[in-house]
């Protein structure tokens, strides 16, 4: 899986980086109690069983799933105003999956705990997974929102399985040549990938 855009001219990096900043956007929402859009969640979870695909069209059987996601990331790389906790999110769940990258006993640990789940595992497994791995790697991110439901357990479940699937969309981005760096010193190519994606979708 080392090419960016199939035959097709699908921009599968693009697409990863929507897929992060569609998490992001998620977490955010859940964690403030904003509308959460199912078709848009259930696009980013889905990718979360995906560790085993051969071709990258099985990781984003539906690209147009995650438009809200190349929205997100186009309003937050343009600076628009109050979307600071999405780019904190992305940046910290880029650092997570770099993370991840470098550490073979959990990425061991999460690619067992992906083999076991099967089918459509429920929200509560894969918030649970995420603590077993993901929280292990030393650094956590530190979700902001009311308190009230951050509180309760089925938001907090939400938010860490979002989280998850926001690792693996920033495994993949960092996979096809994506880099933090790209985000602060390329932003504007990255904007252009991002603007000419959402036209062919």
């Amino acid at each position: 899986m080392n090419s960016v855009a199939d035959a097709q001219g699908t921009d599968y990096r693009s697409l990863a980086l929507a897929g992060i900043v569609q998490c992001a956007e998620l977490v955010r929402s859940t964690a403030t109690g904003l509308h959460v859009a199912e078709s848009a969640r259930e696009a980013v979870i889905r990718a979360i069983t995906t560790h085993q695909a051969t071709d990258l069209a099985e990781i984003f059987p539906y690209p147009e799933e995650l438009i809200p996601g190349i929205r997100a990331a186009i309003a937050t790389l343009s600076g628009e105003h109050d979307r600071a906790d999405i780019l904190r999110y992305t940046l910290q769940l880029i650092d997570l999956a770099r993370r991840l990258k470098r550490s073979a006993v959990v990425t061991q640990r999460l690619a067992g705990g992906l083999d076991r789940l099967g089918g459509q595992p429920e929200t509560v497994v894969l918030a649970g997974l995420y603590q077993e791995t993901i929280s292990t790697l030393g650094k956590r991110i530190q979700v902001t929102g009311n308190p009230e439901l951050l509180q309760q357990a089925d938001s907090a479940n939400d938010i860490r399985a979002l989280l998850l699937a926001g690792v693996r969309f920033a495994w993949l981005w960092i996979q096809l040549g994506g880099s933090r760096w790209q985000l602060v010193l390329n932003r504007r190519a990255v904007l252009a990938d991002l603007q000419n994606l959402l036209t062919t979708l």
